[in-house]
């Protein structure tokens, strides 16, 4: 690949998170395959290919890191990847990447649906790319957190059962590898409909005898382990003795007595619906009892205070973590490190956090002429999606027609003793063809999800910095930690001054922002105020919109 400024020598990047909210992502070889096909497709020069499994919600990727210094030392000079969120999936990967773009480290970043480059519209497109895939991860880790909350809202354990009870399935199965005939067997006896949770019959009896025999205060965790296994009871497993890891925190869980602790909070059993919660096993006397001989409390710390911005600002005199107190009815933030720490009120924080809110706060103004704009570019983006369809729905009929070749060969009067095909070579290309049409049929389902995904994600992000100023401080603090989290980039605290560290991932918002506001004044109507905005004051949206202007409508 050539451009005006020299030649372009590629690094490769693909990634594939284990996180949960990342399992749809393509295998690490499949991206791989689909690094070759813009290779071959684009004329690319790839110096080497990074791979690597692990999530880019957080900073410190090796492979990541070992890119960017190559780049830095001039051993390539751009980037192709299978889709931008491969790149990073937090705020300080994406502007690491947009400053060198921006600086000409970086000449350009090659994807299946679109190829950026060094211009305004590029680089805002890719900052809310990675904006929002920073909130999409957010917004996943707090679906989650509500999906839990609405179990145990409902009385349902939201993990795995402790040893002596099952995991039910929707269809009254037990779940996983703790499924025996004997056990299901057992539980059908019930004749009722099974809970997500039930006893088990076997392993039940003898977790509390354990119980009753520890609480007596005679025996050690190795010669309960010895008794538990002359009783029957073994790891899930190896099948072998349980440890006495696993005696000591069965003695001290409630969840045998009918309660369940989740996140340092004990939900007891009157607390939850009859109709959901499990059977208890043991006691609740019983198990103050053994927490008593165990030298344990049974009572529970509850700290429910949430400091929105503790534990993610640095101190920038010694880099330690900046932690929230309460003092005096007030919240202060401190360094815990620092031998003289500063202290903040939270008040004069919420002012210089709502100063970077106001950066990228938009009216609703903004926001209609920000869609209309939107909605131009992506006329271009469907445009584009649509020549790649084509062309691989060429490419899937292209395997078709091979498939209905190969059979003819292979059935013809002419190759009947298998000289121009036999069945091991038959079998072989046959198997080659099918494995490439569905990589195809998986590719045009990538493009068509793809269809719509950048604007959904612009007007995401729009409609979340919409009057965000306005609602900020009305915001709980669980709320407003999250908006900090997303607005600010490695935030460092010197001085009771916080400054971002790194590139700002928003600021070609910002810069657009200023752009317009300096068009909006108070004498000028909407009606001009548009005009001007689609006209004169965008650079940012379209490439070559400054050299080739469209008249107003």
């Amino acid at each position: 690949m050539q451009t005006n400024t020299g030649k372009i020598r590629f690094y490769g990047y693909c990634r594939k998170s284990s996180e949960e909210d990342d399992r749809q992502a393509l295998s690490l070889d499949s991206q791989k395959k689909h690094i070759e096909i813009m290779r071959k497709a684009k004329n690319l020069e790839i110096a080497k290919t990074f791979s690597e499994a692990k999530s880019a919600y957080k900073t410190g990727r090796e492979g990541f890191d070992e890119m960017i210094e190559g780049i830095k030392a001039g051993k390539a000079n751009a980037i192709v990847t299978y889709h931008l969120t491969r790149l990073a999936r937090n705020p300080v990967d994406g502007g690491r990447i947009i400053y060198m773009l921006d600086e000409g480290l970086i000449k350009t970043i090659v994807t299946p649906e679109k190829i950026y480059l060094n211009n305004s519209d590029d680089k805002f497109v890719m900052s809310i790319h990675f904006a929002m895939a920073k909130k999409s991860s957010d917004d996943t880790s707090n679906f989650v957190k509500r999906d839990i909350t609405a179990k145990l809202n409902k009385g349902e354990y939201p993990c795995f059962a402790p040893i002596g009870y099952l995991n039910i399935d929707k269809d009254g199965k037990i779940a996983g590898k703790q499924y025996t005939f004997e056990k299901q067997g057992e539980l059908m006896k019930l004749n009722r409909p099974l809970k997500r949770v039930e006893l088990d019959p076997f392993f039940a009896p003898i977790i509390k005898q354990i119980f009753e025999l520890n609480s007596t205060g005679q025996y050690t965790m190795n010669k309960l382990r010895e008794i538990s296994l002359e009783l029957g009871l073994t790891a899930n497993r190896s099948k072998r003795k349980v440890s006495k890891a696993t005696i000591a925190r069965m003695l001290a869980n409630p969840f045998y007595y009918g309660a369940i602790r989740w996140c340092g909070k004990v939900i007891e059993p009157e607390e939850l619906p009859p109709a959901t919660r499990h059977e208890p096993i043991i006691t609740k006397e019983l198990h103050e009892r053994n927490l008593e001989v165990l030298g344990l409390k049974s009572k529970q710390k509850n700290n429910t205070t949430v400091y929105p911005y503790s534990n993610f600002i640095k101190c920038g005199t010694c880099n330690g973590t900046i932690s929230g107190m309460t003092a005096k009815g007030h919240h202060y933030y401190r360094c815990v490190r620092c031998g003289k720490p500063t202290y903040i009120r939270e008040e004069d924080l919420d002012e210089q956090v709502f100063a970077e809110i106001e950066k990228i706060s938009i009216d609703d103004d903004f926001l209609k002429l920000a869609i209309e704009e939107l909605n131009k570019a992506n006329e271009v983006q469907v445009r584009s999606l649509k020549e790649i369809r084509s062309q691989q729905e060429r490419a899937l009929q292209n395997c078709k027609t091979q498939m209905e070749n190969l059979i003819k060969l292979k059935i013809s009067a002419s190759n009947i003793d298998g000289g121009l095909l036999n069945d091991e070579e038959f079998i072989k290309q046959k198997k080659e063809v099918m494995e490439q049409e569905s990589k195809i049929k998986r590719e045009l389902e990538a493009t068509d999800g793809n269809a719509n995904q950048w604007f959904d994600t612009a007007v995401d992000y729009f409609d979340f910095t919409t009057n965000l100023k306005n609602k900020f401080p009305e915001m709980a603090p669980a709320k407003k930690r999250e908006v900090f989290q997303f607005i600010c980039v490695n935030p460092i605290l010197t001085n009771k001054i916080m400054l971002n560290t790194e590139e700002n991932p928003h600021k070609f918002v910002i810069e657009l922002k200023k752009n317009i506001d300096a068009v909006i004044t108070a004498n000028l109507p909407l009606n001009q105020t548009k005009k001007g905005f689609a006209q004169d004051e965008t650079p940012f949206w379209r490439t070559g919109r400054d050299s080739n202007p469209r008249s107003s409508p």
